[in-house]
């Protein structure tokens, strides 16, 4: 056998080894994984509500102890809950959601023009005095207006009634004995009626006075002690941002309040946040983003409050 051809026979000898070895290991190999389905879990449901609240920072310098402060934060919470008619917040030792008081420069501000409010007029009174005096005097004046523009509305609504029995009077229409007493009759009633409602009139511009007198007093006392004149226009007109707190989506910061009321105030309007509410434009709202025209002693939403607040429980 020549050369040539017994290496040809060595290498086709060789690839079939070579054949015969992959075909072989071939069929040791693993087959494809089989696919599995995802493992069977037991399915669980988490309510958002209510949300974990609990106790954080708590400095003591703000003058309230803990009791009092939980009880008013409940009070605070309550708005929400009584008009969504479930509980969105629920106190629990390791709740998420930390409620902290946080004495920084803002309560020391705070404290000190308190200092400045105790100082008393020429006639003994004090600032606070003075502002419980006025606010006492707004409510008061505010009513009488209201029932005095309700008196000269029946008097207007009773004074046309007259006109057009006269008119037809005098028309020739209805033109009896009795009807003619009748005209003389309501004829005294407007009289008397009018002679009541230049009382309450006169008495209502007299109380306005009063009260315009007072507050150019607080204003002048509050030049002479260098305080905010705009905290005594009205109940509840100190046009500044929410300071007073933040949510900052763990917690709730309070930072400074005068009194109770101006701590459940800003405690409602931070609650609104933690729930997801943002600010709106109605100046009356709690979710308003200034103190402005909310009433701080009886606190309520109104419908654009209550609109986020059912966007939210759906």
């Amino acid at each position: 056998m020549s050369r040539r051809r017994i290496l040809t026979y060595i290498i086709l000898c060789i690839s079939f080894g070579i054949a015969v070895k992959l075909y072989y290991d071939s069929t040791l190999l693993p087959g494809p994984p089989i696919p599995q389905g995802p493992p069977e879990v037991e399915e669980t449901t988490i309510d958002s509500f209510p949300k974990g609240y609990s106790l954080g920072t708590f400095d003591e310098r703000f003058g309230i102890n803990k009791e009092r402060f939980l009880q008013i934060v409940d009070e605070a919470k309550k708005v929400w809950e009584n008009a969504a008619g479930k509980v969105l917040f629920q106190y629990k030792t390791n709740g998420l959601l930390k409620l902290n008081l946080v004495f920084d420069w803002r309560e020391e501000a705070l404290l000190k023009a308190k200092e400045q409010r105790a100082k008393l007029d020429e006639n003994g009174s004090s600032f606070d005095m003075l502002k419980s005096d006025y606010e006492r005097k707004s409510a008061a004046v505010e009513r009488e207006r209201t029932t005095y523009e309700e008196s000269a509305q029946f008097y207007k609504t009773h004074l046309d009634d007259y006109n057009g029995r006269v008119e037809r009077w005098n028309g020739g229409e209805n033109r009896t004995e009795s009807e003619g007493q009748i005209l003389q009759n309501k004829r005294k009633d407007l009289d008397q009626e009018l002679a009541v409602l230049e009382q309450k009139r006169t008495s209502l511009k007299t109380n306005v006075d009063d009260f315009n007198a007072l507050g150019e007093h607080i204003s002048a006392l509050a030049k002479k002690y260098n305080l905010e004149v705009e905290m005594f226009n009205g109940t509840y007109v100190n046009q500044r941002e929410f300071e007073k707190g933040v949510f900052d989506g763990r917690g709730i910061d309070i930072y400074e309040f005068d009194k109770e009321e101006d701590l459940r105030v800003a405690l409602v309007h931070e609650f609104g946040h933690a729930l997801g509410l943002e600010h709106v434009d109605n100046p009356r709202s709690i979710m308003y983003r200034k103190l402005a025209a909310q009433d701080m002693h009886d606190i309520h939403l109104t419908s654009d409050d209550l609109t986020q607040l059912l966007s939210k429980l759906k």
